[in-house]
Formats: structure tokens, sequence, C-alpha cells
């Protein structure tokens, strides 16, 4: 019978110890670099909210999504046709990003529509199209570009409140941190510009169509550290050798 000796069992827990090593900074470690639940008095500094945004209680939306990650308190609701921009800067080493945040359908938005022309999400990273959805509140009948992923969507078509013209519009939310397009998103700048803006040439007053996000955050995935990645190329060719020793001559 094959006995296994301490020089064995040694090479083994090495390999078994580099091997973890090499999986765990195959992960990318992820950092946030901006969060917020726009609970406070006034926004944060890095939230330009254009010209017809403003912190809101969020009515019938409090308590939709995941445990930890709720509508609650108030949100930032924007008009149709304005800009919302996040400006991020003094980032750390990384290569990709992350964005998350809760989405609210407030009323009468359009879907794709061709009177009054639609209403989509359009979400820029740097100038760059990052999403460009439409949303659908008004009509049934009326075609929704956005199909979410498992997870996503938190209500469709429910009177979460805020009125809209007649009072028999209904809205939807989404935790749209749950959709993969907005993880992994590639970069490497020290700065980062995002955008937020439902646009369509039928853009309508805040009293008749809105939209709203809550829980907005950002995090980057770090490069790993060299000296972290130079130990580890160390320690496999320490393994490489080991190994030979122990083949037959």
């Amino acid at each position: 019978m094959q006995t296994t000796t301490p020089k064995a069992t040694r090479l083994a827990s090495l390999s078994l110890l580099l091997t973890s090593l090499l999986f765990a900074n195959a992960s990318p470690a992820q950092t946030v670099v901006f969060s917020s639940n726009f609970d406070g008095a006034s926004l944060p500094s890095q939230i330009n909210p254009g010209s017809d945004a403003a912190l809101t209680g969020v009515q019938g939306f409090a308590g939709l999504g995941p445990v930890g990650y709720q509508f609650g308190g108030s949100f930032l609701r924007s008009a149709t046709g304005n800009t919302v921009t996040l400006t991020l800067q003094g980032l750390p080493s990384h290569t990709e990003l992350n964005l998350g945040f809760l989405f609210a359908a407030i009323d009468s938005l359009d879907g794709t529509g061709s009177f009054p022309s639609g209403d989509y999400l359009h979400i820029t990273l740097d100038g760059q199209t990052l999403f460009r959805e439409s949303f659908a509140n008004a009509d049934p009948n009326q075609v929704q570009s956005y199909v979410s992923p498992p997870g996503v969507e938190l209500a469709r078509h429910q009177d979460l409140g805020f009125g809209g013209p007649g009072g028999f519009y209904t809205d939807s939310a989404y935790n749209l941190a749950a959709d993969p397009r907005f993880m992994h998103i590639a970069h490497s700048a020290s700065t980062a510009t995002f955008s937020f803006l439902i646009e369509g040439q039928g853009i309508q007053p805040l009293s008749d169509e809105s939209w709203a996000m809550d829980n907005l955050i950002v995090s980057v995935n770090a490069v790993p550290e060299p000296a972290s990645a130079g130990l580890l190329a160390l320690g496999l060719l320490c393994l490489t050798r080991l190994r030979k020793t122990r083949q037959p001559a």
C-alpha cells in the first residue's frame, strides 16, 4: 500500500493554498464609490437635478424591493424631458463599473408609442448610451420595449400614488440594480459622468407623467494589486519546481 510522505503532504497543502489564492484574486474587489437613498435634507453634491427634479416622498412605492434595498422615505423625482446628472471624480484604479438604482415609472408614460411619440429612459456614461428603453403605464395596449430580467420588476400597472391626470393612470417599479446590463461595465477612467433622462417628442409636465430613482449606487471592480499578482506568480513557480522534484529520474 502506498503511503503519503510528509513532503507530499506539504506539496498538496501548498497546492490547495495557491489554488485558493488564485481564485480569490480572480474575483476583482468591488468598492462602492457613491450611494444615496435620497433621504437627506438636500441632494448629494455629485448630483445635478437639472431644472425639474426634487426630493419627494415615495408614497405607495414604499417597501417595494428586496430586503435591505427597498423604496422608502424620499426619492429623486424628475419630470420627463429633464436630465439628472451624476458626476464622480477621483475613482480608484478599476476596470469595470456597476450601476444600480430602484426605478419608479410614474403615471402616463407612453411606451414606444406613435403619439405622443413614446417615453424612453435614456442613460449615458461619459456621453455614450448605456441604456435606452421605453416604459408604458398609460394604456395596457401600449408597447413597452423594456423586458425585465427575473427579479427586476417589482410592480406593474399598479396605483402607487401621485394621482396623474384623471387619477386613473397606473405606476410601475423596477430594481434595475438586478439587471445584468448595469453590471461589469467596461471603464477605467478616474472620472465618470452618468446622465438620466426620459426623452420623447411627446414629453409632458410633472403633473402628467414623471419618473424617480431611489437607492442609487455605483461601485467599481478594482484592478488586482501588482504585489498580489507577483506573489501568486512566484508561488506558482515554486509549486511547479516542487512537482518536478517528485518525478522519478
